[in-house]
């Protein structure tokens, strides 16, 4: 665990804060970019890392609203050339 005092400071016609490579490695992260949501509650500032990808198949499609693909006549697949029907 990191506590380290840090400055904000004036970036263009911002303010920033920067975090060093240290923290990003305990993070486990490198050089990239990282994207983080930022939440204010009580007069604190959190920031949480966003994942690059999801970890499974309900994370991914959770904003998904169109209908499944459950129904074979919705696609013209052409006919059979191999194996493709058990």
């Amino acid at each position: 665990m990191f506590i380290k005092e840090i400055q904000l400071k004036k970036w263009g016609n911002s303010q920033g804060i920067r975090i060093g490579k240290e923290e990003l490695r305990e993070l486990g992260y490198t050089d990239e970019e990282i994207v983080f949501t930022m939440m204010v509650d009580k007069g604190q500032i959190i920031l949480t890392p966003k994942k690059k990808y999801p970890d499974t198949l309900e994370e991914l499609f959770a904003d998904y609203d169109g209908s499944p693909l459950d129904s074979e006549d919705k696609f013209d697949w052409g006919e059979s050339v191999g194996r493709e029907l058990l």
